[in-house]
């Protein structure tokens, strides 16, 4: 039959008369306490003044010294009297410990009332919250007065300074709506909604094994209650996810001072040496020299407290007591294999574990001291020593870590097994129980199909979720702030979270958000005097400095980096009025998070004749949005036609066999990714475009996952160039040219599944003469640039320019014979100036009308 949960209730009367009894009742203890501790202070200061006056018995009568209570004495009187009251506080104090309100998990009662639960200190805050009512004449006690009286709280101001949150901002915004009653109510008692709060308060604390309900509790369920409360904390930019997560940060530093205490406690009990408690263990010397103890070092507190791992290490015990000889920890570097192994030894220690773990050692085998300068016949006669001893002391878990380096090792003499076969067969016989821990990608290689694979089962270790890793952050923040002398507040915490998770793709939570905060912290104690405070932009800086995002545009806010990005992009970009509007549009939905999560920032196709400046937008895109024209990757697609050219892309398993899209991407996640002439690609290749669109990843061929969702993707495409010519010079409206160009002419080139994945269809007109002018002064704008340089101008006649347009307007191809015809006529004739000392500072290059490179001599100084 199953235990049914007691039923939580508030039962607990107050009344002002009541709360003020009991304060003056306890400023009373308080005045009897300070008595009673100055009287015994004054009795030893009596004693010691008595044997200040006989101190020369000391040395002429010691023994009459010693029977100095036979002496008749005031002194000696006040110093008798004295301990009456060192009783009389030791009593008040036992009594006062017994008094105190804890939470009992072990009652078997069916109704619990909750105030047994709140100790006098968390009490004082519902009587305040009464009292504040009372004062402003409201008919109930509401969640909005104990929120506000909670707020005294020594801790509560402690948690709010950690979320930055403005405490002088936020009591005057209570304040505006806690206002006197006009109507004068009678106070009726604690509204509903605050019984509510108090019982969730206690069954929060019921169920993390607390003691008692604590002011944290009360500010969080109180917060809970609240919509007003929880729109001015919003306003601040504080959710009830942020408050949880700070509120589990000082639950975890709670845990380290307790699991401490209990480590002193139990350290009387745990051996101190590889015997267990009741002496029936065998020694093992040369297990423990190719050892570390970790139930030891846990006892001494030499290992980090394990954070949010609850869920592996239950799948631990469960696979030990489902009769398995191994359990093999698997999972991705630095997701905190270790770290669950550590939790278990810390566990073990505090007795916390299942009856087969009681009284037991872990013990993490140092596999490079076993086979380091030794032969492989040596190492594998260590191995089975170890073994050995480890089944004949019968309180060994063994631990190994990245236990893929046993793998292959053998004497390789007639009959000899590898170290990783003298594991399997002892575990085989069931001996000895082995923890391990290796990567997912070792695992795969080198264990999955040897005996050892087989005899151990797997529990797989995967990133964090996006809470928990904060909460283990949390964990390392005291570290860091005591070693660094800086401080750290939650907000940089979230933001290593979610800055690592979403720029760094290569490493995994929690170790990569480590590392980022621990840099973090370095870099601002060293450009601080006294102690640095880590805020969010160290945090985009040192992003920026780990993957090469440009720290300024990590940290400006979505909206505003897009409001001029047509502008921006006509600076460089002629014509293409309706494709740059298009692009603009959805790259601010994109940026406002308007989009999947777990797809490309954006992805489009853009479609038009050559020349028309399809390319020359994607350079434009990618400086526009990432900052620099250098975070475009190309992949020309008319090299990837033949059947194996998906290997050419993702790469294969051999080693060093490394795709050309997937690394790029990998080494800079956050760009734009270009596949010019798309078309032209082998129809496998294009199949991968399903997968990255989709889901925004591929898999390479190391199987390594490649995130895309910090990427732009932009395929080009010739397809239908012919007909756009046609239908623009018929004067047909874009919207039907675009229609047709989907239902009639890509379809021919690419798959509908594919079409139908793009964000964007963009279709690009072929460039008039009087865009191909504009072109023209852009381009001439960039040799004046690079002149000025040299100290020398340029300037161009109108008449010049217009020639220049026309000798390069070719309908056909668009502005390429432009840049091709200043290469030859301009840029030429410039550098054959400089070459026969021509040319030289405060000179003027003029384009003449002919479009011809004239030059006017500078003054002479």
């Amino acid at each position: 039959m199953n235990h049914q949960p007691p039923i939580l209730f508030w039962g607990l009367d107050l009344s002002r008369s009541s709360i003020a009894l009991k304060r003056l009742k306890a400023k009373f203890d308080v005045v009897v306490n300070v008595i009673s501790v100055l009287i015994a202070l004054g009795g030893l200061v009596s004693l010691g003044y008595w044997v200040y006056l006989h101190q020369d018995w000391m040395i002429t009568s010691p023994l009459k010294f010693l029977s100095f209570y036979q002496e008749t004495s005031l002194w000696l009187l006040l110093f008798f009297v004295s301990i009456i009251f060192d009783m009389f506080l030791y009593y008040r104090s036992s009594e006062h410990r017994a008094q105190q309100k804890k939470i009992n998990r072990h009652t078997h009662q069916k109704k619990i009332e909750v105030s047994s639960g709140l100790s006098d200190y968390s009490l004082h805050f519902v009587e305040d919250a009464y009292l504040l009512a009372a004062k402003l004449k409201q008919g109930e006690v509401t969640a909005r007065h104990l929120f506000r009286s909670v707020l005294t709280d020594k801790q509560v101001k402690i948690l709010l300074v950690r979320l930055d949150v403005d405490l002088k901002t936020l009591v005057e915004k209570l304040k505006n709506h806690l206002v006197v009653d006009t109507q004068g109510s009678k106070l009726a008692g604690l509204a509903n909604t605050t019984k509510d709060i108090l019982v969730k308060a206690y069954a929060s604390a019921w169920n993390e094994s607390r003691e008692s309900v604590d002011a944290l509790d009360l500010f969080f369920c109180a917060y809970g209650q609240d919509e007003l409360v929880q729109e001015i904390l919003y306003d601040q930019e504080i959710t009830a996810n942020k408050i949880e997560n700070a509120i589990k940060w000082f639950r975890v530093n709670e845990q380290m001072l307790a699991n401490f205490k209990i480590y002193r406690k139990m350290a009387r009990l745990k051996p101190g040496s590889g015997m267990d408690r009741a002496y029936t263990a065998v020694a093992a010397p040369t297990l423990d020299h190719f050892s570390h103890d970790l139930t030891l070092m846990a006892k001494y507190g030499y290992l980090e407290i394990c954070v949010a791992r609850d869920k592996e290490i239950r799948a631990i015990f469960e696979a030990m007591e489902s009769g398995h000889a191994g359990v093999l920890l698997v999972g991705p570097v630095g997701v905190g294999k270790r770290s669950i192994i550590e939790g278990l030894a810390q566990l073990m220690v505090k007795e916390e574990v299942p009856a087969f773990l009681k009284d037991k050692r872990l013990v993490e085998l140092d596999i490079s001291r076993l086979i380091g300068g030794t032969s492989p016949a040596e190492a594998q006669d260590r191995l089975l020593n170890v073994l050995g001893e480890a089944m004949h002391s019968k309180n060994v878990i063994l631990f190994i870590d990245n236990i893929e380096t046993i793998v292959g090792i053998s004497s390789g003499s007639g009959g000899s097994l590898e170290l990783s076969e003298v594991l399997s067969d002892a575990l085989t016989r069931q001996n000895i129980f082995c923890l391990a821990c290796a990567s997912s990608e070792n695992y795969s290689k080198y264990i999955e199909e040897k005996s050892l694979g087989e005899i151990m089962t797997t529990v797989g270790v995967s990133e964090p979720e996006h809470d928990h890793a904060i909460q283990i952050l949390e964990s390392k923040v005291g570290v860091f702030e005591n070693k660094y002398n800086v401080y750290i507040n939650y907000h940089a915490v979230e933001q290593a979270v979610a800055m690592s998770s979403r720029y760094i793709n290569d490493k995994f939570l929690p170790e990569k958000a480590i590392n980022i905060l621990q840099l973090t912290a370095v870099k601002v104690a060293k450009s601080s005097k006294g102690q640095g405070f880590c805020s969010q932009d160290d945090i985009a800086a040192v992003i920026s400095e780990q993957t090469g995002i440009p720290v300024s545009k990590v940290g400006e806010s979505e909206t505003e980096k897009l409001l001029s990005l047509e502008k921006n992009i006509h600076a460089r970009m002629i014509g293409q009025e309706e494709a740059v509007t298009a692009i603009s549009g959805s790259l601010r939905r994109a940026r406002a998070e308007l989009r999947e999560s777990k797809r490309p920032i954006a992805s489009f196709l853009f479609l038009g004749p050559t020349g028309v400046g399809k390319t020359e937008l994607a350079k434009t895109v990618a400086e526009v949005y990432f900052g620099d024209e250098d975070y475009m990757i190309r992949l020309d697609m008319s090299e990837y036609q033949l059947a194996d050219s998906v290997k050419k892309m993702i790469g294969d398993s051999s080693p060093g066999s490394l795709g050309y899209l997937t690394e790029a991407v990998r080494k800079k996640p956050f760009s734009l990714v270009l596949f010019d002439e798309v078309e032209k690609a082998h129809p496998d290749v294009l199949n991968l475009f399903l997968q990255m669109m989709d889901d925004g990843r591929l898999t390479d061929g190391q199987g390594r996952t490649i995130n895309f969702t910090n990427s732009i993707i932009v395929a080009t495409s010739n397809a239908g160039a012919l007909y756009i010519e046609e239908a623009v010079a018929k004067e047909v409206d874009m919207s039907i040219i675009k229609q047709e160009l989907v239902d009639n002419q890509l379809n021919k080139v690419m798959r509908p599944e594919l079409i139908n994945r793009f964000d964007g269809i963009i279709v690009f007109k072929p460039l008039s003469f009087d865009n191909v002018i504009s072109i023209t002064k852009l381009m001439l704008a960039k040799i004046k640039k690079n002149l000025e340089l040299k100290g020398i101008d340029l300037v161009a006649s109108e008449a010049g320019v217009k020639e220049l347009a026309r000798q390069g307007y070719d309908p056909k191809f668009g502005a390429r014979p432009l840049r091709r015809l200043l290469q030859d006529k301009t840029e030429n004739q410039i550098a054959n100036l400089f070459l026969a000392h021509s040319i030289k500072r405060r000179d003027v290059v003029v384009i003449d009308e002919n479009g011809d490179v004239q030059v006017e001599k500078g003054r002479e100084l």
